[in-house]
């Protein structure tokens, strides 16, 4: 690509960004001996030395991308869960918890303590899955 296009301040050529860890489109800003030497990224307007788009820059830049992806704690996942559940749900038909009441799959429970959650999963005849706002918590049901 870059040996079919004259080299000249302000022609756009395809380099790896450092500041969006990847392949952008970047104006070149500075030549020496007719090689790029610098180069702003359109994207973020940072301004760095050229680094071709391919090679092992470009893999350590995916790899550094890739792990710097944070990952949610079972607490956190439990609560976006309950979060999402909570918002396709009516709070003003939540029934009182109680051990002596069957439950069935989705339904909504105010608990005394943990406050209001959704049954996601009929364990047995007896217990129930229920996700609260602090997490998922295993609950007695049909109990005489």
């Amino acid at each position: 690509m870059l040996s079919k296009k004259k080299l000249e301040i302000g022609a756009e050529v395809e380099a790896l960004c450092n500041k969006c860890k990847g392949a952008t489109i970047h104006v070149i800003v500075a030549i020496k001996s007719e090689e790029m030497v610098r180069v702003m990224c359109k994207a973020c307007s940072s301004l760095h030395r050229f680094h071709p788009p391919d090679g092992k820059l470009m893999k350590k830049m995916v790899k550094l991308k890739k792990a710097k992806k944070a990952k949610l704690t079972p607490q956190a996942r439990e609560t976006r869960k309950w979060t999402k559940l909570l918002q396709q749900a009516d709070p003003e038909k939540a029934v009182v918890y109680s051990m002596s009441k069957a439950y069935v799959e989705n339904d909504l429970i105010q608990h005394d303590k943990f406050g209001l959650g959704i049954v996601v999963k009929i364990l047995d005849q007896r217990k129930i899955s229920v996700v609260f706002e602090e997490g998922l918590k295993n609950m007695v049901q049909n109990m005489n």
